[in-house]
């Protein structure tokens, strides 16, 4: 198969949102249920949809998961953005050297995803105390098609810290390359 195919194989669709969405990290709701569902490995899922202003991604976690994310995307015009979802949250572009180092967080330009909630201070085995954060069940966004055009768009997700020792990840595609986007899926919505 030429990677072409293969590409097209692993293309992404969204499902049509007619209710309102709520970015609370757990996907369990009505709205949810019109997502098109992408198994994208070890215990993850990725729920799709888009109404006309919005498109909404879900990335369901296995157990006792923090689950960051990194969200790849690429517009119809524009340089690749890497939009990221951690106890931080921000973005950054691609330049003509490569990916900028982050600069600062909490900066969004047209969309939003819940960050990896803080639960407290704990003390480790050395004695110095530490932040704690709780698990999650899912990871959120919402991405304005005003900032990166009416699709399909480019896209390449990776997943860290999955599981009990929160040291599992998934990329999709698996074979993808951030610096690379023509190494990436595409998503299509209406």
């Amino acid at each position: 198969m030429s990677i072409a195919a293969a590409l097209f194989a692993l293309a992404l669709t969204a499902g049509y949102a007619r209710e309102p969405v709520l970015l609370d990290a757990r996907c369990n709701e009505l709205a949810w249920t019109r997502a098109e569902r992408t198994p994208i490995g070890e215990g993850v899922t990725l729920l799709a949809m888009a109404d006309r202003r919005y498109v909404y991604l879900c990335v369901t976690l296995p157990p006792e998961s923090l689950g960051t994310l990194d969200l790849y995307i690429q517009g119809e015009t524009g340089a690749p953005v890497n939009l990221h979802i951690s106890a931080q949250t921000g973005e950054r572009t691609r330049g003509e050297n490569g990916w900028r180092e982050w600069s600062g967080f909490n900066n969004y330009d047209g969309w939003y995803g819940p960050p990896v909630a803080f639960s407290g201070m704990i003390e480790g085995a050395d004695g110095v105390r530490r932040p704690q954060f709780a698990n999650s069940q899912a990871r959120e966004l919402q991405i304005s098609r005003d900032r990166f055009g009416d699709g399909p768009w480019r896209v390449m997700l990776q997943v860290h810290a999955l599981g009990t020792a929160r040291s599992g990840g998934v990329a999709y595609p698996a074979d993808g390359d951030s610096n690379d986007s023509s190494t990436w899926t595409s998503l299509a919505f209406r």
